[in-house]
This record gives C-alpha cells, structure tokens and sequence, in this order.
C-alpha cells in the first residue's frame, strides 16, 4: 500500500466514526420528557427549599420538605437520593434551576 492510498484509507475511517459518533450524540443531548413519577414529585418540591451549589450538587435548606416528608439539612448530586422511584436532582435540576 503507498503512503497516499493509507492517507486516504485513515480519512475515510476517520470519517465513518464520525458519521457513528455523531448522531449517538445528538441522541444523547436531547432531554427526554419528564415521566408521570417525575411529574408527581416535581409538585411536591417547593424550589425555595432547595440551592444549587456551584459543584451542581444540591443542598435543602432547615425548612425543606417534599410532601409532608421532612427533608431538611441534605447535600446530594444527581443519583444519590431516590424518592418514589425518581431521581430527586434529577427532578430539581428540571423544575428548579433557573430559580
């Protein structure tokens, strides 16, 4: 094989990688749409109890409660607290992030 004919052959691998990656990413980026569970949540969560912190982790505030379940004085990230089956900074990050 000569030098041009690997060249070429490196380019078009290169290529169809890109023509995979690519639409796998686009995929991956598009929110998907809250489940009913999440819904359900996202109403028992008042955003004033609730901070983002500059790690993107959140904490809940001496008040904080989701339902009538006391929640108050936690730090977590997204997968660390699941509250009826729901990621609960999951559901934060949706419904409270530009507050």
């Amino acid at each position: 094989m000569r030098r041009g004919e690997f060249i070429s052959l490196k380019a078009y691998v290169i290529a169809g990688c890109f023509a995979i990656i690519t639409p796998a990413d686009f995929a991956h980026a598009q929110p998907k749409k809250p489940t009913a569970t999440e819904d359900t949540l996202a109403a028992k969560i008042k955003c004033q109890h609730f901070q983002k912190n500059s790690d993107g982790k959140w904490t809940s505030s001496p008040n904080a409660t989701i339902g009538k379940m006391d929640f108050t004085g936690h730090t977590f990230g997204v997968g660390e607290v699941d509250v009826g089956g729901e990621d609960l900074a999951t559901v934060l990050n949706r419904k409270c992030v530009a507050h």
